[in-house]
């Protein structure tokens, strides 16, 4: 089956700001990965990342953004079949000191 891709984008977030971002699939889809980019080339150390997927949260509470990687090879690859309609919801926290503007990208197969 052919793939697609869907990027949440949360802009430019400040120094100790947050961003957020959701989507909901018009149709079943599976992910099949999840990549974290930052489009300036900053390190996403100091981005904090709460992920919720159908109400259900994938991180508790935070987790630093680089661990979910930005390698299609290298990431977080869930196999997470997600109803049509369910909310996925992602919100960085910027806990570094200087503007981040992160992005998730979400790699997925319709169902």
């Amino acid at each position: 089956m052919v793939t697609k891709f869907k990027v949440l984008i949360f802009g430019s977030i400040g120094a100790g700001n947050y961003g957020e971002d959701d989507w909901t699939p018009e149709t079943d889809v599976i992910i099949k990965k999840v990549m974290a980019n930052e489009r300036e080339g900053n390190p996403l150390n100091a981005a904090q990342l709460f992920l919720s997927i159908a109400d259900v949260p994938y991180t508790k509470t935070y987790v630093p953004m680089s661990v979910i990687g930005n390698n299609p090879e290298y990431c977080w690859k869930p196999e997470l079949r997600v109803s049509k309609g369910a909310r996925i919801y992602a919100k960085v926290y910027n806990a570094g000191s200087s503007a981040i503007t992160p992005e998730l990208i979400i790699e997925y197969e319709e169902a």
